[in-house]
């Protein structure tokens, strides 16, 4: 389970990364270049083998961030683009740079992760979300549209960021309430719900196999099950009753992440 954002990270974190995504953007696009080149970083691609995927370092004059192109991370890919604002992530915040600037702690080299253990890497990955996805602007991008995973699509695209992220980030502060469930190997290892999805007693369980009659349980069960496009599926498919449910229909869509090696179902009211 990752580590929760206290209030002082969390307020830090939204100060920081508003004024910098106001300042610094080509339409939804946060600047990451910019803000490196504003702030005097420099920025080195090479080829670091599997190590890591970026990394911050105080060479005793100014900071530098590596990125390792072996990872794929390249300035012009969404992995990249999410390591380097995780990295700038370490730098804003007032505690990771006092550590990493006098030594307290070894270079830091980080790795992408789905969610993370480590604090300081939550901490930052949480800074790098609101950087490429500040809130307003990405709920002027996607409100007073229907909900399907295009919509999760066009964010990705536009905002310049992996699938997922964008998967996750919308769940936390999206125009439409959203339960998403991770699965790798037929076993849920997460799930994430927006605050306003309606308060409902699932029967699945983080460790175990999704539901059988999901869309997500089928995908495992079945070779020719794998579908993608928007199914209309029953309450109990995901939940044990209808108390407090909406009236309205219930839907899944399922896509398959090959960046990461998870099956992942979204779930939404009409």
């Amino acid at each position: 389970m990752s580590h929760q954002i206290t209030p002082k990270i969390r307020i830090e974190t939204l100060k920081l990364t508003r004024f910098l995504a106001d300042q610094f953007h080509q339409k939804n696009e946060t600047d990451l270049a910019a803000i490196c080149r504003d702030e005097g970083i420099k920025i080195i691609v090479d080829d670091y083998k599997h190590y890591f995927d970026g990394m911050l370092v105080w060479d005793g004059r100014a900071f530098n961030i590596h990125l390792n192109s072996a990872k794929g991370n390249i300035l012009s890919s969404a992995r990249g683009h999410f390591s380097l604002a995780h990295e700038l992530g370490h730098y804003f915040l007032g505690a990771h740079n006092y550590l990493i600037r006098n030594g307290e702690i070894k270079p830091h080299p980080s790795n992408i992760a789905l969610f993370h253990q480590d604090k300081m890497e939550a901490e930052a990955d949480y800074f790098a979300s609101c950087l490429l996805m500040p809130k307003e602007r990405l709920r002027n991008f996607t409100g007073g549209r229907k909900f399907s995973l295009d919509i999760i699509k066009e964010v990705s695209e536009s905002f310049k960021v992996s699938l997922t992220a964008a998967l996750i980030r919308f769940a936390e502060i999206g125009t439409h309430e959203i339960m998403a469930v991770f699965c790798e190997n037929n076993t849920i290892k997460w799930y994430c719900k927006s605050d306003d999805f309606p308060i409902l007693s699932h029967n699945f369980k983080v460790g175990a196999p999704p539901p059988p009659t999901s869309v997500l349980g089928e995908s495992f069960l079945k070779s020719d099950a794998q579908y993608t496009s928007v199914q209309l599926i029953d309450l109990e498919d995901w939940f044990f009753d209808r108390k407090g449910a909406p009236t309205s229909q219930l839907y899944e869509q399922c896509f398959y992440s090959d960046f990461y090696g998870y099956a992942i179902s979204l779930v939404w009211f009409k």
